[in-house]
């Protein structure tokens, strides 16, 4: 009975060992495939990164572009906005230069009629306005 006692133990031993051996190897390959993962992750992640770029670049050529058209718009507007002052303070200038002497000597009297040679300043202000508002139209078609 000995001879059975230590032979079992032997096989038993044995059993171990092969376990033993066998999670070895499974640890193996367990960190085998942790460092393909880690190493695959970190190439899909590269790979994001790199769409990302290229996203925002584009959307910054975007932004890039409309912030010039703005800069565009608002040199027109200013300039618009100089030419109506200019000439609102040219029509308010002929009004103060009037005398009041003759509007209270003489009755009023109705304008006389224009020809069509006689421009207004508010007609070439709406001219110009009319032209940029076709530039803009060209400008975005």
């Amino acid at each position: 009975m000995a001879g059975d006692k230590k032979l079992s133990e032997t096989i038993q031993l044995d059993q171990l060992l092969t376990e033993k051996s066998s999670v070895e190897d499974e640890g193996h390959e367990l960190d085998e495939e942790q460092r393909q993962l880690k190493i695959r992750a970190k190439v899909l992640t590269e790979k994001i990164i790199q769409e990302l770029r290229k996203r925002n670049n584009t959307k910054q050529e975007n932004v890039n572009q409309l912030q010039g058209t703005v800069n565009d718009l608002e040199s027109q507007l200013n300039a618009l906005t100089v030419s109506t002052i200019s000439g609102e303070t040219h029509e308010t200038t002929e009004t103060i230069e009037e005398p009041t002497e003759t509007a209270e000597t003489y009755p009023e009297e109705p304008p006389a009629e224009t020809t069509d040679d006689t421009v207004s300043v508010t007609e070439v202000a709406e001219e110009i306005d009319m032209d940029s508002r076709d530039k803009k139209k060209r400008k975005f078609f």
